[in-house]
């Protein structure tokens, strides 16, 4: 083992604790770069009636910070609940499994006070102990007004409660989601201590308050944009140090810029890394190149087939011009970029090749491109309404997914604009992320020990 002092079992377990590819962070000690949307929660939930609702692209870490948000909430020695939404749930079953867990946990203080907690709804009593399951609940709420007796009796008087429903979008049915803007109305007006934290993609907060346009006062929005840059490098090198190497810096910024802000990423290749680090033959002082190169290529392997998938549609058995387009619409910060732009970009790319390929013309660029807006090239690309040449990724985390895959073969991503050290940029649609900007030395594909040389 090339880093000293852990046994395989000892140091796989204390990787799981710093980094968190496959599920959601839920301690404040491990959560990066969100301190302003936490403070912003913190203060919204002080307000009576009022709930919270995350929203942003998929993987921009909106579980992890619900439950981060809830955990911190919640009145010390008490758990929050979880509830996830899927295409086959419904109100009633949403409710129905919130006070199931309910009334199967335990709060520490009260295990002496009480032998068994119950509900009771339509003459129907639910007891702790008596196996009730979530689907034996949903079935006796037959309204809005009966999820709310039953939310009424677990709620405490005196305890912070508080209640996560993450994937609200998931939820097929638009009647169904909006039952709980109904929901959201009649326990404000009952002043119900239950605090709600929902989390789903920008566009289900519209259907969620559409029918109930007095429910806005009921809920704080939070957008939650792409990690900046000193979350991203944070997260890499607060993992690496823990183990008592150090962190090429050079390699800390490639990091940052294939996750291309995305936290499912930057843990995944840090994972990786750290693995190839364990497992080298040699004992590891530092995290470089090589390790760099060997946790990238085991991240690709690993990425879920749902994000592979429309990249390998877009790319396998195409043109070899495919590949270094797809490249291409990725080799920037901005979500949303123009025709022009990505071939310039095209043309730098196609120039970093080491095998003597020429660039494709404008035109035939133009229609190629056009492709990766249809199924059968994976659906990559989507069209800006009434902007005729301005392009953004339909699913936003596949971005990150091309830059991985360029710099496994050797062609970094740079972007071709130049932005002074310590710019700032504020979140918005278009960069998707705020924070400090990458060093005009990384940008034009120097290393950082090279540009600080000058």
């Amino acid at each position: 083992m090339a880093i000293e002092g852990y046994t395989e079992d000892e140091f796989g377990t204390k990787l799981g604790i710093l980094l968190s590819p496959s599920r959601p962070i839920h301690d404040l000690e491990h959560l990066k770069g969100r301190s302003k949307e936490l403070d912003t929660i913190k203060k919204s939930l002080y307000a009576p009636g009022r709930h919270v609702f995350i929203y942003g692209d998929r993987g921009v870490g909106k579980s992890s910070l619900g439950q981060t948000a809830a955990t911190q909430y919640q009145t010390a020695g008490t758990l929050p609940i979880f509830a996830s939404g899927s295409p086959n749930d419904t109100f009633n079953t949403i409710v129905g499994n919130i006070i199931s867990q309910a009334i199967g946990q335990r709060r520490t203080e009260e295990v002496q006070r009480f032998e068994h907690q119950s509900v009771e709804v339509n003459g129907m009593k639910f007891t702790e102990g008596n196996a009730a399951t979530g689907i034996d609940i949903a079935a006796a709420i037959r309204s809005v007004g009966d999820a709310v007796e039953l939310l009424s009796q677990i709620a405490s008087p005196s305890d912070k409660r508080s209640v996560v429903v993450d994937e609200f979008d998931t939820i097929a049915d638009p009647i169904e989601r909006n039952k709980f803007a109904a929901l959201l109305k009649q326990m404000g007006d009952r002043s119900i201590k239950l605090k709600f934290i929902f989390t789903g993609i920008g566009r289900s907060l519209d259907e969620l308050l559409g029918a109930h346009q007095s429910a806005y006062r009921q809920l704080e929005t939070v957008e939650l944009p792409r990690l900046g840059w000193d979350a991203r490098r944070e997260i890499v090198r607060s993992a690496v140090e823990s183990f008592g190497i150090g962190l090429n810096d050079d390699v800390n910024w490639r990091i940052a810029m294939v996750s291309d802000g995305y936290p499912y990423y930057i843990h995944l290749v840090t994972e990786k890394i750290l693995w190839a680090a364990y497992s080298a033959d040699a004992r590891v002082e530092e995290i470089g190149w090589d390790l760099f190169n060997q946790g990238l290529a085991d991240a690709i392997v690993s990425t879920t087939a749902e994000l592979k998938r429309p990249y390998e549609s877009a790319v396998l058995h195409r043109p070899q011009e495919f590949e270094d387009i797809a490249w291409a619409t990725a080799d920037h910060d901005d979500l949303l970029r123009s025709t022009n732009d990505m071939y310039e970009s095209y043309k730098v790319i196609v120039g970093k090749r080491r095998d003597g390929r020429a660039a494709i013309d404008r035109a035939r660029f133009t229609t190629q491109l056009r492709k990766l807006k249809t199924l059968p090239y994976g659906a990559v690309l989507q069209q800006e309404d009434g902007r005729p040449g301005w392009y953004s990724y339909r699913e936003k985390m596949l971005r990150g997914f091309a830059r991985m895959q360029a710099q496994a073969n050797g062609v970094e991503l740079t972007g071709e604009r130049a932005a002074p050290r310590q710019q700032m940029h504020m979140g918005n649609v278009r960069i998707g992320y705020h924070g400090p900007s990458i060093p005009v030395g990384v940008r034009s594909g120097k290393t950082i020990s090279e540009w600080e040389e000058k």
